[in-house]
C-alpha cells in the first residue's frame, strides 16, 4: 500500500513562530550586582559575592499543576563582571537519595534532575540561549533558533543532604549582547524533578503558549560590560586506516590504505552581533554512518546531517526551506554511472563515493534593528574516478567537477513577532556542467493580539545547461512556487488554510531538497487541544485535515482525502498515538513513471496507526507502533508494519536499546524498468523489510564515554506481474517481459566510538567502522540463512584516531597576564 502519509503542515516554511498573550502578572524582575572577585567554581555555594546577591525563590509549577506551588524549593543567585556571567542555584529536595542522576555525555537526553536557565540578550523576545545543567553534572546548551548550538562554559555540581547545587560561568564570548551601557535581558529559569517528572518555572509560561518567550521575566543590573574579541581555533590531526575489498576485482581482494589529515575550525566574533565560522580540510571520518534504505519511491530520501559544521549556527540558513547542506559533500553524479562506461578488460581502481570538502565559511549574526544577514560558502574538490585497461595503462573520468556552493539571506523581524526574509542559493560547477540559482522570499504576519497570522512565500528557480559549452552557450530553466495561508494560533480551538502552487519547472535539487512539482495544494485543518490535567489524561492534542492535490495542466487530482489524528498522555506518562486517513477515489499520480507527461492510476485507500509508549522515567521503558494499510479496489489485501523498542537503563552508566522494525507489503505497485523498446513497465511486487538496531553507551564519567551501534536492515522484493503503462495510465498485464528486477538487499553497520574530553571544548576520538552493503537478485526468505550469508559478504572496516584542541584567545590572555 502506498499511502503512507507523514503530515508536515503547509506552513512549516515560516520559521517564526507566535502565540496569543495571555494576560499575566506583572513582568518578573531579578537585578543582578557586579563582582570584584569570581566565585569558584565547584558546586558548592559558599563564595563571598553569594552573600550579597539576590535570591530568586519564587517558582511556580508548570507541570504536573499548572500555577500550583513545586513541591521542593529552589534558590536562585546572578552576578557577574567583567568577563562573564556566574550563576548559582540550591535545588533543595526532602529526598535526597531519590535525586536521579544518570551519567551521560554533553548534550545528551538522560535521566536526570535538570536546571536551566536562559538568556534573552536582545530582549527582543524572539530568540534567546539556554544553559543547562544535570544533576549528575552533564552540561546543555541550546539556542532557541538553533538547537545544534555549543558554547564552552564551566560548571559543578554538588548533591548535599538537603538536595543538590551548581554553580556556573558563561563568558561572554559564548554569547551575543548589544553594545549598549546597561543592558536589559530577558530571564527565565527552569527545574525539572525527573522522578515527580514536574517542571518548575520562575516566570509562568501557559502550556499552549508556542513563543515561551513572551512570558519571560526581565535580568537587570548589567552594566558597561563589553563584549571580548571572541576567536577561537579548533585545530585537529587525524589518523585513518580502511581495510576494504578491491574495487572491479573478480574474486573479492582486499587492499588496506592509510591517511592522514590536519585541519582547523575557526570562529571569529567580528563585533558583538556577527561571527564568522570558517572549516579548513576537514575531516568527516568519524561521522556516524548514515541509516541507509533501499529506495524504490521517485522521493528522495533524507538523510540527517551528523556534521557539526553543517550542524550548528545555520537556523538563518533554513528559512525557506532551499537549502539542504547535505547536498555538499554528495554522492558524485556519475558515481553510479562509471560502471556503464568502462570499456571491455576496464576495472575500476577508485570511484569515490563522496565528494571531498575543501573549506567551509559561514557569517551570521543580527543587528540592533533585528535584521538576520547570513552569508554561506563552501567549495568541494574535483572527483575523479580511476580506470585501468588490460595493459595496465590508467585513465581518469570526472564524476563530480570543482563545485562553489553560496547562500546569502536577510531576516528581518517585524512588532507582534513577525518577520519577513529572503533568501538565495546558487551553485557555480566548473567544467562547464549546469549550474543553478534559487531565490525565496517569505513573511508572516500576526495581529496585534498575536492570535492569528498570514503567511506567504514565493520561490524563484533558474538551471543553466550548457548547450554548447565551446562558445558558452546556456539554457535558462526558469520554476515558481508560492505558498499563502492564514490560521489562528492560539487557544484550545485552533485552524488553518493554505495554498500551494508549484510550477512544472520549479527545481530546488542542486542545493536543496526535493519538491515535486508541477502540482496545486489546497489544506484545511481544525485542532483541537487540551493542556491540562483533567481525571483521565494529562494533555492530549487532536487534528483534522483535509488536503487536495491536483495537476494544474489536466486539472486531475493527485491526491485527495482527509485525515486525523490524536495523541494523549495519561496520568501515568503513558503515552497514545492515533490516526487514520483514506483517499476515496483514484488518483493520477504523475511521479511514479518517471516520464514526463506520463501518470498511472492508483485506486484509492487508507492507512491507519496506533503507537503506545510506556512512562520513560523507569528503568526499563518500551513503546510499539502498528500501521494498517489497504487498497480500497483491485488488490485487496493488507499490508501493516511494526515497530517496537525496549530500552533498559542498567544504572547511572550503562544503558541499551534494541529496536525492531518490520513491514509487509503483498501487493506493492509501482514503477519497475523500461523495456529494450523504451515501455514504462509497472510492477506488481511482494515487499519485506526486516531492521534490527541495538544501542548502548557506557559513561565511564562525564567527559569519557563509549558507544556502540549496530544496524542490519534488509529488504526483499519479489516482482509477481508486470504492466505496459498505457497512455491513459492503466496497466496492461506483460507476459513478455522477462527481466529478473527481484532483489535481496542488505546493509549491516557497526559504529564503536570512544570519547574523551580532556579539556573544555577538547577531544580525543577513536572510532572503529565495519560496513556491508550487498544485493543480490537470489531470494532468501528465511532471516537467520540472510544474515549469516550477509556476513559472509564483502565488508569494509576503518579505524580512526582524531585529535582536537580548543584554543581560546581570551583564555591565552589571561594566562599571559597571569
Amino acid at each position: 500500500m502506498r499511502y503512507v502519509k507523514i503530515f508536515i503542515p503547509s506552513f512549516a516554511i515560516t520559521v517564526l513562530t507566535c502565540t496569543h498573550l495571555f494576560s499575566q502578572n506583572a513582568v518578573k524582575n531579578y537585578t543582578t550586582i557586579r563582582t570584584d572577585k569570581a566565585p569558584k567554581i565547584d558546586g558548592i555555594i559558599n563564595d563571598e559575592v553569594w552573600l550579597k546577591t539576590a535570591i530568586a525563590s519564587d517558582l511556580v509549577q508548570n507541570i504536573p499543576d499548572e500555577g500550583k506551588t513545586p513541591t521542593q524549593k529552589t534558590e536562585v543567585r546572578i552576578a557577574y563582571d567583567d568577563q562573564a556571567i556566574y550563576v548559582a542555584a540550591m535545588l533543595y529536595d526532602t529526598s535526597p537519595d531519590s535525586i536521579c542522576h544518570q551519567l551521560g555525555m554533553r548534550d545528551d537526553d538522560i535521566n536526570s534532575d535538570l536546571f536551566r536557565i536562559g538568556f534573552d540578550t536582545y530582549n527582543k523576545q524572539q530568540d534567546a540561549y539556554f544553559f543547562e545543567l544535570y544533576s549528575s553534572g552533564v552540561q546543555r546548551d541550546n539556542r532557541g533558533s538553533d538547537p545544534d548550538y555549543d558554547a564552552v562554559w564551566e560548571s559543578a555540581v554538588k548533591i548535599t543532604d538537603v538536595g543538590w547545587s551548581l554553580e556556573m560561568k558563561i563568558p561572554y564570548s559564548a554569547i551575543r549582547f548589544p553594545s549598549v551601557s546597561e543592558q536589559t535581558w530577558g530571564l527565565q529559569f527552569t527545574r525539572t524533578i525527573t522522578r515527580r517528572n514536574e517542571f518548575d518555572q520562575w516566570s509562568l509560561v501557559p502550556k499552549d503558549a508556542i513563543n515561551s518567550i513572551l512570558y519571560w521575566g526581565k535580568l537587570t543590573g548589567i552594566k558597561d560590560i563589553k563584549s571580548p574579541l571572541r576567536l577561537s581555533v579548533s585545530p585537529f590531526a587525524s589518523v585513518y586506516y580502511e581495510h576494504a575489498p578491491e574495487e572491479g576485482s573478480v574474486q573479492t581482494k582486499y587492499s588496506d590504505s592509510y591517511s592522514y589529515n590536519f585541519g582547523a575550525d575557526l570562529k571569529y566574533g567580528i563585533n558583538e552581533k556577527f561571527t564568522l565560522d570558517m572549516t579548513l580540510l576537514p575531516d568527516f571520518s568519524q561521522v556516524q554512518s548514515d541509516n541507509k534504505v533501499k529506495n524504490l519511491s521517485y522521493q528522495e530520501v533524507v538523510y540527517n546531517e551528523n556534521r557539526s559544521f553543517f550542524k550548528e549556527g545555520t537556523e538563518l540558513f533554513n528559512k525557506g526551506n532551499v537549502f539542504y547542506s547535505r547536498r555538499i559533500g554528495k554522492t558524485p553524479t556519475l558515481f553510479y554511472n562509471i560502471p556503464y562506461m568502462l570499456n571491455e578488460g576496464d576495472r575500476i581502481l577508485e570511484n569515490p563515493s563522496k565528494t571531498r570538502l575543501l573549506n567551509a565559511i559561514k557569517l551570521s549574526g543580527r543587528n540592533n534593528n533585528g535584521l538576520g544577514i547570513g552569508l554561506f560558502n563552501a567549495i568541494t574538490d574535483n572527483t575523479y574516478a580511476v580506470i585501468e585497461d588490460e595493459q595496465g595503462n590508467k585513465r581518469k573520468i570526472l564524476t563530480e567537477p570543482l563545485t562553489n556552493y553560496n547562500v546569502l539571506v536577510f531576516d528581518q523581524q517585524l512588532k507582534n513577532n513577525s518577520s519577513v526574509y529572503f533568501i538565495n542559493t546558487n551553485v557555480i560547477r566548473d567544467k562547464k556542467w549546469d549550474d543553478a540559482n534559487v531565490s525565496s522570499v517569505g513573511t508572516m504576519l500576526c495581529n496585534k493580539k498575536i492570535s492569528q497570522s498570514v503567511d506567504a512565500s514565493f520561490d524563484f528557480t533558474q538551471k543553466f545547461s550548457a548547450l554548447d559549452s565551446a562558445n558558452n552557450i546556456y539554457s535558462d530553466q526558469l520554476g515558481y512556487s508560492s505558498f499563502i495561508g492564514t490560521r489562528k494560533i492560539s487557544g484550545n480551538f485552533q485552524w488553518g488554510i493554505s495554498n500551494t502552487i508549484i510550477n512544472k519547472t520549479y527545481d530546488t535539487r542542486d542545493m536543496g531538497y526535493y519538491v515535486p512539482n508541477n502540482k496545486i495544494k489546497d489544506r484545511v485543518y481544525i485542532s483541537y487541544n487540551v493542556y491540562k490535567p483533567t481525571k483521565f489524561f494529562r494533555q492530549t492534542y487532536n487534528d483534522l485535515i483535509y488536503d487536495y492535490h491536483m495537476n494544474p495542466v489536466s486539472g486531475k487530482p493527485i491526491y485527495s482525502g482527509p485525515s486525523i489524528d490524536n495523541y494523549t498522555e495519561f496520568l501515568n506518562y503513558w503515552t497514545l498515538s492515533a490516526g487514520a486517513s483514506i483517499v476515496p477515489i483514484e488518483i493520477y499520480d504523475y511521479y511514479e513513471p518517471r516520464v514526463d507527461g506520463r501518470y498511472c492510476i492508483f485506486p484509492g485507500g487508507f492507512y491507519t496507526y496506533a503507537a503506545l509508549n510506556s512512562d520513560s522515567r523507569k528503568a526499563i521503558a518500551y513503546g510499539t507502533q502498528l500501521t494498517v494499510s489497504r487498497w480500497l479496489k483491485q488488490w485487496k489485501a493488507e499490508s501493516y508494519s511494526n515497530t517496537s523498542a525496549i530500552r533498559y537503563r542498567v544504572n547511572d552508566k550503562l544503558s541499551m536499546k534494541y529496536t525492531f522494525a518490520y513491514s509487509f507489503d503483498p501487493y506493492n505497485y509501482g514503477f519497475a524498468n523500461f523495456s529494450e523498446t523504451g515501455d514504462i513497465i509497472m510492477g506488481l511486487r511482494k515487499l519485506s523489510t526486516i531492521t534490527n538496531t541495538i544501542t548502548t553507551s557506557y559513561i565511564f564519567k562525564n567527559d569519557m564515554n563509549l558507544s556502540l551501534n549496530i544496524r542490519h536492515y534488509w529488504n526483499t522484493a519479489k516482482y509477481l506481474q508486470y504492466f505496459t503503462l498505457q497512455e491513459n495510465g492503466i496497466g496492461l498485464p506483460n507476459d513478455e517481459y522477462h527481466t529478473n528486477n527481484n532483489f535481496s538487499y542488505n546493509i549491516f553497520n557497526i559504529d564503536l566510538m570512544y570519547t574523551w574530553q580532556f579539556a573544555p571544548g577538547s577531544t580525543i576520538s577513536i572510532v572503529y567502522k565495519n560496513a556491508i552493503e550487498n544485493q543480490d537478485s537470489k531470494l532468501i526468505y528465511n532471516y537467520y540463512s540472510d544474515f549469516k550469508n550477509t556476513m559472509a559478504m564483502p565488508q569494509s572496516n576503518s579505524i580512526s584516531l582524531k585529535v582536537l584542541y580548543y584554543l581560546d584567545y581570551q583564555n591565552l590572555k589571561r594566562l599571559k597576564n597571569k
